[in-house]
């Protein structure tokens, strides 16, 4: 395989991505170029590569649902303040919906759009996602004609009491994590002081004679 002809796809290939990040389109020019002078290589590359991209899709994944569920409790004050205010259960999904901004908010949007089609209380019943419980408690409450006030409020106090125990959790765990860093900042320091004394005399008599010049 010529290097002409590996430069060439290389070429054709960073065209062929263009709209991606630079880096990308690089690493793909250069996948590409190496695929075709050594079909192994450019699968090992492939794969080491598609892995690489999954982590990365699968850890974005994890921070939306994060921030998603980060934003139920926001979600419930905001709907028993529309409550509280006189507004329809309708009316206080929309006023909630203003304040929200991951995930969540498409959630609410879905469950508003199907509310015009097919009334709220199925739509609610019917919702999945990260507020899909959440929903569903509502749309139950809704239908039953209990207040709403009440479920709001019990979820609120669930979603706080579980971000509070996820962060006691964290801090339980951060004094853990800190063993490796604290001990490889302090190892050095700590051979400095308890080998020093012994190597410096040492090292201060065979310096000796060349600091005498």
């Amino acid at each position: 395989m010529s290097l002409f002809t590996m430069v060439s796809v290389a070429i054709v290939v960073y065209v062929m991505t263009a709209g991606r990040a630079v880096g990308v389109r690089l690493i793909a020019a250069v996948g590409g170029a190496i695929g075709l002078a050594n079909p192994l290589a450019g699968a090992s590359l492939g794969l080491v590569w598609y892995s690489f991209r999954r982590r990365r899709a699968l850890r974005s994944e994890r921070m939306a649902r994060r921030r998603a569920e980060r934003e139920l409790e926001l979600l419930t004050h905001s709907m028993l303040i529309g409550l509280s205010g006189g507004l329809s259960p309708a009316g206080a999904l929309a006023l909630a919906r203003g304040g929200l901004t991951s995930s969540l908010g498409t959630e609410v949007d879905r469950v508003l759009r199907h509310a015009v089609k097919g009334g709220l209380t199925p739509s609610l019943m019917n919702a999945t996602g990260t507020g899909g419980r959440l929903f569903r408690q509502v749309g139950a409450a809704h239908l039953s004609g209990s207040p709403l006030e009440l479920t709001l409020t019990a979820l609120a106090n669930e979603y706080r009491e579980a971000a509070r125990s996820t962060a006691v959790e964290k801090a339980r765990r951060l004094p853990v994590r800190m063993v490796l860093p604290l001990t490889l900042l302090m190892l050095p320091g700590l051979l400095i002081l308890m080998i020093g004394p012994l190597v410096l005399p040492s090292l201060a008599r065979l310096l000796d004679p060349f600091m005498s010049f």
